[in-house]
């Protein structure tokens, strides 16, 4: 099997595993406990938001653990709302994200969806005249790295000029797909969210950073776990895991290698299938998401050809995979039949070079294949 979906998930790193042992089986205790053998282990839940902050470099702030990065965007998102304010989003957002802000609209929270250029990017110049123009603002929401195109949106010029109109406001970012693939030191922002999965780490656990000073209302309460704001009894195992995840996987993750792996890819395909169409320019995107639409065949049916022949890729988000159409390729101008032929192929470490020449070429031959 060769698999191209890992922006979907990724397989996690098997020396994990043991890890589920120990925390399961021997250091099994409660973190919340006050004798010796809880407290151990509340400490290393300590060190591990010790190692997951050092990727924000110098800015002080907190690591909160959630179950998902969905409920951590929800936890940023609705955690910051206060009467009568106004959220601001992309159109590009993950549907954590952007699902959320339709589900407050349609309970009477005002919130504005600021448009995509035709290179992904967030139009930064409609978000800056709508910052200008509503004082009332509370939070603005931009994805890092799009899940659906791979686009890198410039969330350090973002947040500089957001505060330089408005100082108040609070600045979010999805950074699921670019949490331990690119630099995101001293970003300025208030609240980040990242996932575990996406990483080679396991499923079920969500990260969202907190700058110190920044105040959220929890959205799910109890015993007061995670400074208040994500009650529950933590999940010591999968949070020992995520960081030792997140270690590997910036070490591994070799922008370059995806360049090679993407470059290789789309220059077989291109050869033998001419028309094909890449959603966003190829400049200022994430090596290892390629996002096509191959005209005049599903993408569905695509991907049901090309699992038969042993290798999986995806449509697209993966919590979006019932929807017939893709919400951020309409967004960025395609029309609802071409974004029923997009598909997303996504590369991590694991993949070799020979795989992606392997896939590449049967990725043309199924589309010739069928349109005789």
């Amino acid at each position: 099997m060769i698999y191209l979906d890992n922006a979907a998930t990724t397989k996690m790193y098997e020396e994990l595993v043991d890890i589920y042992r120990e925390y399961g089986c021997e250091k099994f205790f409660n973190p919340s406990s006050l004798y010796k053998q809880a407290l151990d282990v509340s400490l290393e839940i300590r060190k591990a938001k010790a190692e997951l902050l050092e990727f924000f470099g110098s800015q002080a702030g907190d690591i909160i653990f959630t179950g998902s990065a969905t409920e951590a965007n929800n936890l940023a998102i609705r955690g910051s709302l206060k009467k009568n304010s106004k959220l601001v989003i992309s159109a590009g957002e993950h549907p954590s994200v952007y699902n959320t802000i339709l589900d407050l609209k349609n309970n009477g929270v005002e919130c504005e969806i600021i448009p995509l250029k035709k290179d992904g990017q967030i139009d930064a110049e409609k978000l800056y005249n709508y910052i200008s123009q509503n004082n009332d603002a509370r939070l603005v929401s931009v994805i890092h790295v799009s899940n659906e195109t791979g686009a890198i949106n410039n969330i350090k010029e973002l947040v500089q000029n957001v505060k330089k109109i408005n100082p108040a406001i609070l600045f979010h970012s999805d950074g699921v797909q670019a949490f331990a693939k690119i630099d995101i030191k001293n970003l300025g922002v208030d609240i980040y969210s990242f996932s575990g999965h996406k990483i080679k780490g396991p499923k079920g656990i969500g990260g969202l950073f907190i700058k110190k000073g920044v105040r959220l209302n929890p959205i799910i309460t109890g015993g007061g776990q995670e400074n208040n704001l994500r009650s529950g009894t933590e999940n010591v195992a999968n949070i020992i895991a995520f960081a030792k995840a997140a270690k590997i996987y910036a070490k591994q993750y070799d922008f370059n290698k995806m360049l090679e792996y993407k470059t290789t890819f789309l220059n077989i395909l291109k050869e033998k299938v001419q028309d094909i169409v890449l959603t966003i320019q190829e400049n200022n995107t994430m090596p290892h998401i390629i996002s096509l639409i191959i005209p005049k065949i599903k993408g569905e049916t695509l991907l049901h050809i090309m699992e038969s022949k042993g290798i999986l890729i995806g449509l697209g988000s993966a919590c979006s995979s019932r929807s017939k159409s893709n919400r951020v390729l309409q967004a960025l101008g395609y029309s609802s039949n071409l974004t029923e032929s997009s598909i997303r192929i996504s590369f991590s470490p694991d993949n070799t070079l020979e795989e992606i020449k392997t896939a590449a070429n049967a990725l043309a031959a199924a589309v010739l294949d069928f349109r005789k």
